[in-house]
């Protein structure tokens, strides 16, 4: 098989969009310069035994029509009887006939191609476009200064700065739709001698091991019986501090990421509910252990980053089981935890782990549905309680969740969409209420 190797590699100077000296050229001309630079440089190449000449275009519009790549071959002063395509695979375009060629070459088709590639923005869109892509890159420039994004190899993404503030807008979201609903409220006056402090105190009862708050109790003394030394107490004068006793919670939290997700406007509420109770946990419940899964056709833990640049799966695919069983993991990394699974879904499973990866059925087969069967049992046989969200009216989600809410001890709950966030913080605050002392 033959090798295929680059000779030689030569560009135009980048130009900005609509400002640059390069704005006014029209793409067949532009893409001739470096085409007629390449034959000049290499006098040694015999360019009449070229093969093809592969042009990538990704706006083959107007002017950049009617292949470019000839047109440009032909300008440069290449022999009329070299071939020439132009192929679009939009920011690809010009790598792709790199690839093309280099297939080419090991394939044996022939010993000689040129790949290259041609973008005439400011021309081919108009004036309008490239004002717009100016615009675009000064606001990059801004909100890279202001600290909302940076940028990696693998293009621009949220700061924590940004996430930080997505988390927070969205928790109150939730909140104000708890507080006008008239639900969200978890006082506890009584929480434990020992744990956090609220920050309020109240008066001393019979067996109370709270600590004294001595500034309160000896404000009531003075004010029962006015100024003056020495300040004689009465029992009814004292005062403790109220402390809450957290227990840690180990969480997981799976989401369902289907197109059905999207295709239903499901898609932004459940990225705003997780995102929500991820900053709650974060800034509320740092002792808690939240761990955010995505299922479609395979499962995956998500940060809050990804959360929230993540997009819908195009694979088919409901894959629960797959996501209870990584929340089996969590739950066990951090076994001095009560153990919390919530699930969000519209969808009954269609997805399960086979021994070489993941398998898909519609309708539902019974190995996936035995199949995820099983994690519930192992989470339930371990302590966790499993709590559904199920989106929508599907009659075969509906039985599947009831039965496996029955089978687990769990609930299941049935939100509107704009209610789901309100739904699962709720959940999970009724749960660490319950775990107050």
């Amino acid at each position: 098989m033959p090798e295929a190797v680059i000779v030689d590699a030569i560009r135009t100077p980048i130009g900005r969009a609509a400002k640059g000296s390069l704005k006014d050229v029209r793409a067949d001309d532009l893409a001739a310069v470096p085409l007629k630079a390449l034959v000049e440089r290499n006098p040694g190449v015999d360019f009449s035994e070229t093969v093809d000449v592969m042009m990538g275009c990704g706006f083959g519009m107007g002017e950049a029509g009617y292949n470019v790549g000839r047109n440009a071959a032909l300008l440069a002063g290449l022999d009329h009887h070299i071939p020439a395509t132009t192929v679009n695979r939009f920011c690809a375009s010009s790598l792709q006939t790199i690839r093309m060629a280099f297939h080419a070459i090991k394939a044996g088709e022939g010993d000689q191609y040129i790949a290259a590639g041609v973008e005439a923005v400011s021309r081919s869109l108009g004036r309008n476009a490239a004002d717009d892509v100016t615009r675009l890159r000064e606001l990059e420039r801004e909100l890279r200064r202001q600290g909302w994004v940076t940028r990696t190899g693998e293009g621009l993404t949220l700061s924590p700065k940004a996430l930080r503030r997505l988390g927070n807008t969205a928790l109150k979201s939730v909140f104000e739709s708890l507080s006008s609903r008239g639900r969200g409220e978890h006082d506890v006056r009584d929480a434990g001698a020992a744990g956090e402090v609220t920050g309020a105190s109240r008066a001393w009862e019979y067996g109370d091991e709270q600590p004294l708050d001595v500034v309160r109790t000896v404000s009531r003394a003075v004010q029962r019986s006015g100024a003056g030394v020495p300040v004689r107490l009465t029992v009814d004068d004292f005062e403790v501090v109220e402390t809450e006793r957290r227990a840690s919670a180990a969480v997981a939290l799976c989401v369902d990421l289907s197109f059905s997700m999207l295709r239903d406007g499901r898609w932004g509420p459940m990225k705003q509910t997780a995102l929500a109770l991820s900053h709650l946990v974060a800034t509320k419940f740092p002792q808690d252990a939240l761990q955010i899964i995505g299922f479609g056709h395979t499962a995956s833990v998500l940060s809050q980053a990804e959360l929230a640049a993540i997009e819908p799966e195009w694979m088919q695919g409901t894959n629960l089981q797959h996501a209870l069983r990584l929340s089996g993991r969590h739950l066990r990394k951090h076994s001095t935890s009560d153990p919390v699974v919530l699930i969000v879904t519209d969808g009954e499973p269609t997805a399960h782990m086979g021994p070489h990866g993941p398998i898909f059925r519609w309708p539902p087969i019974q190995e996936t549905v035995e199949a995820t069967v099983v994690e519930v049992d192992h989470l339930t046989r371990y302590g966790a309680s499993l709590n559904f969200f199920m989106l929508g009216e599907d009659p075969g989600l509906r039985r599947f969740v009831d039965a496996m809410a029955r089978r687990s001890g769990g609930r299941v709950f049935t939100p509107e969409v704009e209610d789901l966030g309100r739904y699962v913080v709720s959940d999970y605050m009724r749960a660490r209420r319950g775990r107050r002392t």
